[in-house]
């Protein structure tokens, strides 16, 4: 294993475990304090932020924005910059299509739903099938897996500048909390997909060369 990849396991696993602790927070307290304080007005002079953010850090727009970058850096033959950002594309869809799949199994109440008792159904509620109703969709945060799925990959290969993308992330998370789409534990378990998702697919293409039919070798 090269230092880069074992740099890159070592903040994936630094990510994942920070991620776990809030995921369990959010369980076990924060939760429901964050819920109220949210319904009680906090943050409301940031919400314009927040529906800015939740808008346009939804996927369609972090895939629009990084076909358009890998165009570029195939028309000027920038293979290295090229394959960070297949990688980013790559994970994001696979980040969101895992939480998609694990909320048809979930059912879990959206905050922001006043008409029925939160908690999780699973695949159905009362007599009915609730898998693909948005209000028993809240767990995980598909906003939060894409997002950091998106932008780990671009960490793991540029330190300062995925930092600035893991920022953006992070902002994008706390837009569905503030916008009470999401609990803190939704976003938390949408981290850690997007953190593994963006992993996996670094080391395949970044890491090792995969690709190389479309993509080139990998640079030496």
């Amino acid at each position: 294993m090269t230092p880069q990849a074992r740099s890159a396991s070592a903040w994936t696993i630094a990510l994942v475990v920070v991620f776990a602790a809030l995921l369990t927070a959010g369980f076990a307290v924060w939760d429901q304090q964050v819920l109220q304080a949210v319904r009680d007005g906090a943050g409301k002079d940031w919400r314009g932020l927040a529906r800015f953010l939740s808008r346009y850090g939804d996927f369609p727009w972090l895939l629009g924005g990084g076909l358009v970058a890998l165009a570029l850096c195939l028309r000027f033959r920038r293979r290295d910059l090229a394959r960070i950002f297949t990688a980013m594309l790559l994970a994001g869809v696979l980040a969101g299509l895992a939480s998609n799949v694990i909320k048809l199994g979930t059912g879990r109440v959206r905050p922001r739903v006043e008409n029925v008792e939160h908690g999780w159904y699973g695949s159905t509620h009362e007599g009915r099938w609730v898998s693909l109703s948005h209000d028993f969709q809240a767990f995980p945060s598909s906003h939060s897996a894409c997002a950091f799925g998106f932008f780990f990959p671009l960490f793991l290969s540029r330190r300062w500048l995925g930092s600035a993308g893991l920022i953006v992330a992070s902002a994008i998370a706390w837009s569905r909390v503030q916008l009470n789409a999401h609990h803190v534990s939704d976003i938390a378990g949408g981290a850690i997909i997007g953190v593994l998702a963006g992993w996996l697919v670094w080391r395949w293409i970044v890491e090792r060369g995969g690709l190389s039919r479309w993509l080139g070798d990998k640079a030496r």
